[in-house]
């Protein structure tokens, strides 16, 4: 089966990657990510797959989750050469190797060049931290207004799509709410924690917990280089999150209303047109 990623030319120039960040999503990959930025790497992070990639980007991410994981794809997994053409321009990955799990890693673990970072955090405060903030999408996209609008904007239809594939991957399917959401989401944080550190060579990885705190200072000796003249990033609360995404969601949503509205307000009309002729020829009432 063609897969979006076949679809790419083969890119002129690759950028290797030089640390990968292991991390999974709601255990401080947004200040990781702009630490990484700021200590001069080319960073892909999901900002990266929603404001620079786009459409093309999401429907890649969405495509190589779905080979790793579902039961039911017939879509071949992601390998290397795949993950080095899609990213070709960046020399660093935060939060989307969770996403991809142990295929990403095991690509990449035995490359001496690579350095690897991962941080884990208590498994009940994390499946409450990404029910706060993922799973309100989650929940929201199954009601109006989203139900109806996310089918007249593609930006907006990609990234609830991938948001619904993403959390089905790592909650085995169940939605927030359900009877075995929280013990699947724990089960398989621990599981993925677990499956990194195997796979990680020691020798190259940063390990730490969240709640011991990670800056400058832990992951500037770890990659050699020197402390920058600022405070490290703050983390991304549930407060920035939702704000961050609302501000990218708003003008979609906008665009979906505007495009709904071009389609809807015509056929009523037209419907209003066509009932009055129907009433007009049943005796109903007078002709329009």
């Amino acid at each position: 089966m063609s897969r979006t990623v076949d679809k790419l030319p083969q890119p002129k120039t690759k950028a290797q990657f030089k640390v990968i960040v292991a991390t999974a999503s709601r255990t401080g990959t947004r200040s990781v990510y702009e630490a990484m930025t700021v200590l001069g790497y080319k960073t892909f992070h999901m900002k990266e797959c929603l404001r620079e990639g786009g459409v093309l980007h999401m429907e890649i991410l969405a495509e190589a989750i779905r080979a790793q994981y579902s039961p039911f794809s017939d879509v071949e997994r992601y390998s290397r050469p795949d993950f080095d053409k899609w990213l070709a321009e960046y020399d660093c990955l935060v939060e989307i190797p969770y996403f991809l799990g142990p295929g990403l890693l095991k690509a990449y673990a035995d490359d001496p060049n690579i350095k690897f970072i991962l941080t884990d955090r208590d498994p009940d405060k994390w499946v409450t931290s990404v029910n706060k903030t993922a799973g309100e999408i989650i929940t929201k996209i199954n009601q109006f207004p989203l139900n109806v609008l996310q089918y007249f904007n593609r930006d907006l239809h990609k990234f609830l799509t991938l948001n619904k594939v993403i959390y089905g991957a790592i909650a085995d399917g169940t939605v927030p709410g359900d009877r075995d959401n929280k013990a699947a989401m724990r089960r398989n944080y621990i599981s993925y924690i677990e499956m990194a550190k195997s796979v990680l060579p020691a020798d190259r990885l940063l390990f730490s917990h969240l709640e011991d705190g990670l800056g400058w200072e832990q992951i500037c000796a770890f990659l050699d280089l020197p402390i920058p003249d600022q405070p490290f990033p703050s983390p991304n609360v549930q407060e920035n999150f939702r704000r961050k995404v609302g501000d990218w969601l708003k003008p979609r949503i906008q665009n979906a209303m505007m495009t709904l509205a071009a389609v809807v307000v015509p056929v009523v009309g037209s419907l209003v047109y066509f009932g009055m002729k129907y009433r007009s020829a049943f005796g109903l009432g007078p002709e329009v």
